[in-house]
């Protein structure tokens, strides 16, 4: 697929999705500065008023930004991270963009009855993230967004106010649903890749999820090469302790938990990351972390509760217990695919998930034509889809 329309009018040239040009602690098809190029002159119509540096907040120096939308109608600061401070730009403002399309989702297709979409939809409602006390049942009426099979079966549906992230106070009553959150919310250069990482997201939360009925094993992380190896090297550089635990994974993705600690900030921090290719996943939970770590120290993500902060109190005095030698797995041991494109990443995925699910992850394109930037939201039924921490 390709992207058409563009900024402001001007056209956006079309892409060739199954290349990849960055390799390095993410796969994408364009380079992070040529994305960064791509998208600049959208920040005024998405509202974003500036990109921060605070990667030197912490001393542990691996690039973490943050873009700022004052007038966002869900949260104003967004985090990004990367290998380099391009990545952690591109990673910061495309965040901003996609919660920026998501609450602009506009109505649905068609109003129908819960029953009368179960019969059509192929999955149940309540597998979708609800509320605690939600008011769903099966003569409900909602608005409904059509949606595409990963799969490429037949089209189907999802209900629009799932996909919606608007955070602002109305002056009515709405009977609580679905819950406001932004797992599978994913952009990119091209629709693959933005269907890509919003799926590699949702199945993220689901294996956080069994990993909560599980011990998992624990990195050796003296086993591990590529790039990984020179994020951890700074972190023992700063004094910081790592763990890093093989998260139960039934689709066979890679999916490692980082969890970092040092005397100069004795608070533990943790980070997730899935992918194919264990180099990037592992990457991204490393990233994370020390994200998580800033956005504390920062102080200005404004989700950012004094419950986070009592909780880190109370982590004061924890430190990481070395894991034993029976529970260890070598990097060697870690399963890893690298397909040399991203279409193919998307199919070898997919069929995974239906292998493990039975059903099709789902995505709805948010696409805006006079915006030209892919963003999608990727549902995938079957999977756990309870929120994760931040």
């Amino acid at each position: 697929m390709s992207v058409g329309g563009g900024v402001l009018g001007r056209p956006v040239p079309a892409l060739d999705d199954t290349r990849k040009a960055c390799l390095s602690g993410t796969h994408r098809v364009l380079t992070a500065a040529e994305t960064l190029r791509r998208i600049e002159p959208l920040f005024p119509v998405v509202g974003i008023t500036r990109l921060a540096d605070v990667t030197w907040l912490d001393e542990i120096g691996i690039p973490v930004y943050q873009a700022v939308r004052p007038n966002s109608w869900t949260v104003s600061v967004s985090q990004g991270k990367g290998l380099t401070d391009d990545l952690a730009k591109v990673s910061a403002a495309m965040e901003s963009i996609e919660s920026w399309h998501a609450e602009r989702v506009g109505p649905g297709a068609m109003v129908a009855t819960v029953a009368d979409m179960e019969r059509e939809c192929g999955y149940r409602v309540h597998e979708l993230s609800l509320e605690r006390r939600h008011h769903l049942w099966p003569g409900l009426e909602l608005e409904w967004t059509r949606a595409i099979r990963l799969d490429g079966g037949a089209d189907t549906f999802l209900p629009t106010e799932a996909l919606r992230l608007d955070g602002r106070v109305r002056d009515a009553w709405m009977p609580p649903l679905f819950a406001l959150n932004s797992n599978g919310l994913a952009s990119g250069n091209t629709f693959v890749e933005a269907a890509l990482h919003g799926l590699y997201e949702v199945i993220e939360r689901d294996c956080l999820v069994r990993a909560e009925k599980a011990t998992p094993p624990v990195l050796d992380l003296t086993s591990v090469d590529g790039p990984a190896r020179d994020l951890l090297d700074r972190m023992d550089a700063a004094a910081v302790d790592v763990r890093v635990e093989v998260m139960p994974s039934p689709t066979g993705l890679a999916c490692f938990l980082a969890t970092i600690w040092s005397e100069e900030v004795p608070v533990l921090f943790a980070g997730v990351g899935v992918h194919l290719d264990r180099d990037v996943a592992l990457c991204r939970a490393l990233t994370e972390a020390a994200q998580s770590r800033v956005t504390q120290i920062a102080g200005t993500r404004d989700d950012l509760t004094s419950g986070s902060y009592r909780r880190a109190a109370s982590d004061r005095s924890t430190r990481l217990a070395p894991p034993s030698r029976t529970d260890r797995l070598t990097y060697d041991e870690i399963g890893s695919v690298r397909n040399e494109s991203l279409t193919d990443d998307l199919h070898t995925t997919v069929a995974r998930v239906v292998a493990l699910t039975g059903r099709s992850p789902l995505v709805v394109d948010h696409t805006r034509p006079d915006v030209g930037i892919p963003v999608v939201r990727v549902v995938s039924p079957g999977l756990d889809c309870e929120p994760a921490f931040m």
